[in-house]
């Protein structure tokens, strides 16, 4: 009834603890630990502990049984395998980030740099562009003063209609003026 007493020391609430570094430490199904270990843990496994006494802990183990353990092997902080392994693993993480990183931006740079080089072709085309626009618009300037310099004179299809009008009313004229010639000398008669 005594021994019954010690271990009514129960905690109301579970709390969590760790196996010290370096150490497989038995599991018991006797709160003293004076049997067999039924299992061991390990360094830095997690158990929930459940009750205590001076010396004993009944924790749930990793793989959900319940047993007896040695409670000054038990830490409330986390030991220093499990800090280094949490630790490596960020820095794992965070090297893996800064590459993944590293990449996107070199991703980013190209696409910069094919865009700046696209900026500067169609800055050179647009230059070029420009300046044929403005031999263009001198070449019209030099057009239109020619032009102007013409417009006072005959249209050409006007030339060429007056021309043509005046070889017909020519040759009218001049067979009129041999009809009436070789009639004077026939006697007022056509010869052909």
């Amino acid at each position: 009834m005594v021994s019954g007493l010690l271990v009514a020391t129960l905690s109301t609430a579970a709390e969590t603890a760790y196996v010290t570094d370096q150490l497989r430490l038995g599991v018991h199904a006797a709160s003293d630990t004076s049997d067999s270990p039924f299992t061991n843990i390990s360094s830095g496994d997690r158990v929930d502990i459940l009750e205590e006494t001076q010396y004993y802990a009944r924790v749930t183990i990793p793989d959900g049984r319940e047993g007896w353990v040695k409670k000054n092997y038990l830490l409330r902080d986390k030991p220093a395998v499990l800090v280094v392994a949490e630790l490596e693993k960020a820095r794992y993480d965070a090297l893996s980030e800064l590459e993944a990183l590293k990449s996107s931006l070199a991703d980013r740079e190209e696409r910069v740099s094919t865009i700046e080089q696209q900026i500067v072709e169609r800055e050179e085309k647009a230059l070029a562009e420009q300046e044929e626009l403005i031999e263009l618009r001198e070449e019209r300037l030099k057009l239109l003063s020619k032009l102007d310099a013409y417009s006072f004179s005959v249209p050409g299809g006007l030339f060429f209609a007056s021309a043509g009008a005046s070889l017909a009313a020519g040759f009218l004229i001049a067979w009129w003026w041999f009809d009436r010639r070789s009639r004077s000398r026939h006697g007022g008669f056509r010869v052909y």
